[in-house]
């Protein structure tokens, strides 16, 4: 099956972002995809005063923007996954839903290990999840979800694979620095190699912030496909 990777920019504006998402999905089943991946933040990304800002954009998993994911889905009878920031009571999830061709919700990872990392405190932005995703069935595969510094720990990446998993998916907002590029894909490839599963790096590109380099490994290792920096699609087969 073929499954489409979106590599784009989000911002605080909700409705480019999903203008940015279906032009993504129309080029996704122009290409014969069963699936789209598309990053961490698809909802929304503020680059400054995040905690305030975040709590503002989040939403139920009800909300107008998964409802709109799942307009879109059926209208192109794909499968989709994104990430948002999921409506508390307090601090907003880091959550990465997916949904099936007819627009219903199949599942929903909330972010367990929080960014606070390398001088960054992602916990005062967001509340981190309990409970790690159970991996479910799609067309590509019985699919799995890490969300991008969870990928620096390999105990979750096997617990996926210990769950069912045989592809998993890392969505991302991977932040720019020395030697980030490399290692996100070293990290992507260890983790496909130590599980024997497909790994599929899902990242937003934002110069200066988020490096891109969405990236896809067979279980072997061997590379299925790979975007560098800018806006685009990549289409694998798995």
């Amino acid at each position: 099956m073929t499954a489409a990777l979106a590599q784009f920019t989000a911002g605080e504006d909700k409705q480019a972002n999903l203008q940015a998402i279906r032009a993504c999905a129309r080029q996704a089943a122009q290409a014969g995809a069963a699936m789209l991946l598309l990053p961490e933040y698809s909802m929304f990304y503020a680059a400054s005063d995040r905690p305030q800002r975040n709590r503002q954009a989040a939403e139920p998993l009800s909300g107008p923007f998964v409802t709109a994911l799942a307009q879109t889905a059926r209208g192109h009878g794909l499968w989709l996954a994104a990430g948002l920031y999921e409506q508390t009571d307090g601090l907003p999830y880091n959550t990465a839903v997916v949904l099936d061709d007819a627009g219903a919700l199949r599942g929903a990872h909330r972010k367990t290990r929080l960014y606070d990392a390398f001088g960054y405190r992602e916990s005062d932005e967001c509340r981190a999840g309990g409970a790690p995703f159970q991996p479910i069935d799609t067309p590509i595969g019985r699919l799995g979800i890490i969300t991008c510094f969870e990928l620096r720990f390999p105990a979750l990446a096997a617990a996926q694979r210990a769950a069912g998993a045989d592809v998993l998916f890392v969505p991302a907002g991977w932040a720019a620095g020395d030697n980030k590029a490399l290692h996100w894909r070293t990290l992507l490839c260890a983790r496909a190699i130590e599980n024997g599963m497909a790994v599929l790096g899902v990242d937003q590109y934002a110069p200066g912030r988020f490096i891109g380099c969405t990236t896809a490994f067979a279980p072997d290792g061997t590379t299925l496909g790979a975007l560098a920096g800018g806006c685009g699609l990549l289409t694998i087969h798995l």
